[in-house]
């Protein structure tokens, strides 16, 4: 558990933690350089199952998990955020599911959602704790969601054998906002994962973020794009030619691609599309295109399997690699928010032709027309 400047929500964190029907954990507190009362809250714990370390400034979540896996002694890790709170059996389900299919690398479970006082948001935000459903048994489905749709699985849901996390290594420093989704990439690449079909953890979500735009918002979300876009193209370059084969086969350009040279070719036309419901970014696929061509023979395999031309390859670059998909959403609402206005004065102009071609329209006017020449001759009798 890393926590920084929580203490607002940590009692309720470690207390489910204690609260586990399986008894055979340690809890590894990492304080990520708190400013708040974490080191005297945590204090009040006698329980020796519960260590406290204190790092000496914030360096943020990577950073902190990577030292206290270093110090994890068991078979499995969990992680749990320091303002979510786990079900009581939560530990005991996913343990007996992991001796029994020895074969996982690691387990989640589905999602109740809560704010900040611990309210249900279920109604609220169905679409999110939906996403947390989603279960497939065959890595090279979550492969296929992981590359085309992003991450669906729940951070402080997960259990995930030591030797596992040994195997692919801790969170990349490098990631701010996704750095869980690059673990389970890495993961599942190896690995088959599961999710227990039951909402075993009450995971705390800022309602308000979801219902308002901000500048920091929007910062976060511009850095969550361009963390994915990274990972993606880390995910498939880090295939071999078998798991390339294995996982993505059926969207090759060519069914027959079988070499290393025309599957790395795969494996950059596989990156120019690989999200979907978003803005065209090709980016990634270019500059995997640009490697593959590095290598002696490439443009005769380019040529003679692909059908394609240097010629064919220089245009795509005529065309936008990227698209700023902030900009987007902000045209698309800028459009939606004129198309609402062009309605209303549309029907405000339909009424006002309604009213004079009616009856009413044709008595009145002439008694304005009345009003209005005697007024003029008032004004000019003054």
């Amino acid at each position: 558990m890393c926590t920084y400047n929580r203490e607002q929500y940590l009692k309720r964190a470690i207390d489910s933690v204690i609260a586990q029907t399986y008894t055979e954990w340690e809890l590894i507190i990492v304080d990520d350089g708190s400013t708040d009362n974490t080191e005297q809250l945590v204090a009040f714990y006698p329980d020796p199952r519960i260590r406290y370390i204190k790092m000496d400034k914030n360096r943020f979540y990577c950073y902190a998990a990577n030292y206290g896996l270093q110090n994890c002694r068991g078979d499995y890790v969990a992680f749990q955020n320091s303002d979510d709170e786990w079900l009581p059996d939560k530990l005991e389900k996913q343990m007996r599911f992991m001796e029994e299919h020895t074969e996982a690398g690691a387990c989640f479970t589905e999602v109740t959602l809560i704010d900040n006082e611990g309210n249900d948001l279920s109604e609220r935000c169905l679409p999110m704790e939906k996403l947390f459903e989603n279960h497939y048994e065959d890595q090279k489905d979550w492969m296929h969601f992981f590359l085309h749709k992003g991450n669906c699985v729940c951070h402080p849901s997960a259990l995930v054998r030591k030797k596992v996390m040994d195997e692919v290594g801790g969170f990349n420093l490098m990631y701010c906002q996704l750095a869980d989704f690059d673990l389970w990439v890495r993961i599942v690449t190896e690995h088959p994962i599961y999710v227990l079909p039951e909402k075993l953890i009450r995971f705390r979500w800022d309602i308000n973020k979801q219902e308002q735009v901000s500048s920091a918002t929007e910062k976060n979300l511009i850095r969550s794009f361009n963390e994915q876009m990274l990972i993606r193209k880390q995910m498939i370059d880090r295939l071999s030619d078998e798991q390339m084969l294995l996982f993505f086969k059926s969207e090759f350009q060519k069914k027959t691609s079988s070499s290393h040279l025309e599957l790395e070719f795969e494996k950059a036309f596989l990156l120019m599309h690989c999200i979907d419901d978003s803005p065209e970014m090709r980016l990634p696929g270019i500059n995997k295109l640009e490697e593959v061509l590095k290598i002696e023979g490439a443009v005769e395999v380019l040529e003679r399997h692909f059908d394609l031309t240097l010629q064919e390859i220089y245009s795509w670059n005529r065309g936008h690699w990227y698209t700023d998909f902030i900009l987007e959403q902000k045209i698309s609402e800028a459009k939606r928010q004129l198309a609402a206005y062009q309605e209303k004065v549309n029907m405000q102009e339909y009424l006002i032709d309604q009213y004079r071609n009616s009856s009413s329209w044709r008595y009145t006017e002439p008694f304005r027309r009345v009003g209005r020449m005697v007024r003029r001759i008032v004004k000019k009798t003054k």
